[in-house]
């Protein structure tokens, strides 16, 4: 089993020389020739890392990272053995349904960030505010079905719905950290990342020491913080974004010219011409 880790000891490897030899630093460009142009301003980690460790919603999306992430690292640990335990499955059978789990990460990690992208040009932030409470909720419903299925039928399709709802969420958190500090994205993103662990291990404790508790209960009870983790979205203000509902954070005014600049990006387009009514036809 040692061989395994080849493959993907390799494909690291191969990954960050690529990135080092082929990738920019920002979506702006390298950051040497941007302070340079004088386009941004060199700042030291220090002042970066407290930037970012000093805004509440940093720690409120690691709480929501750990709440899906964290239930993922958790569900990758212990599903095989639940599969064996409460379904009465061999191992072999039980770690093949169980791999079903990581196996949406084909896709539906990024199908949460396309939501987020989605609704953020609907709609604007609040369409990623929306995306990230909507797949938070679908994720801890799904896993409270879940953990009540009392049959393999029924197990393992929730396993998939729920394991769909996990990534996506994992995917909506990254489109929101971006907007929490432009200036200290790294530091935000280091500390939401680790959230992710964080709540692997407090997930893990619950498990640990449940005593006499089964473990679909203890499924339930981490559906309910996931669930509490959505509640929590609309209570997200970012400086200079709208809220989900409301925006206490900001003016009438501010909130205006958000609006406003919003509407000025959607450029209008012009579909192919009408073969029928002779005409183009413009779309918003």
């Amino acid at each position: 089993w040692r061989y395994a880790f080849i493959v993907p000891g390799g494909a690291a490897l191969t990954c960050g020389i690529c990135m080092i030899l082929f990738s920019d630093d920002t979506p702006k460009g390298n950051i040497s020739e941007l302070v340079k142009a004088n386009a941004i301003q060199k700042k030291s980690a220090t002042s970066s890392a407290r930037e970012g460790f000093g805004e509440i919603v940093t720690w409120v999306l690691a709480l929501q990272y750990g709440a899906c992430f964290g239930v993922e690292l958790t569900v990758n640990n212990m599903m095989a053995g639940y599969f064996t335990t409460r379904f009465e499955l061999d191992l072999v059978t039980a770690g093949t349904i169980a791999s079903l789990f990581g196996l949406m990460n084909i896709f539906a990690r990024a199908i949460g960030g396309f939501l987020s992208d989605k609704m953020n040009k609907k709609y604007g932030f609040r369409g990623r505010l929306g995306v990230q409470f909507g797949c938070l909720m679908y994720e801890g419903v799904m896993l409270f079905i879940f953990s009540r299925m009392n049959t393999i039928e029924g197990a393992i399709p929730m396993l998939i719905m729920f394991s769909i709802g996990v990534q996506a969420s994992e995917g909506s958190t990254f489109g929101v950290v971006p907007y929490v500090k432009p200036s200290a994205t790294g530091s935000v993103s280091g500390v939401v990342g680790a959230g992710g662990n964080i709540g692997a291990v407090c997930w893990g404790f619950i498990f640990l020491f449940r005593g006499s508790m089964p473990p679909q209960d203890c499924l339930m009870i981490v559906s309910f913080i996931v669930v509490f983790s959505a509640l929590i979205t609309p209570f997200v203000f970012i400086p200079d974004q709208p809220g989900l509902f409301v925006s206490p954070h900001l003016t009438a005014e501010q909130l205006a010219a958000i609006d406003k600049a919003h509407q000025a990006t959607k450029v209008p387009t012009i579909e192919p011409q009408d073969e029928e009514a002779g005409e183009l036809k413009v779309k918003a």
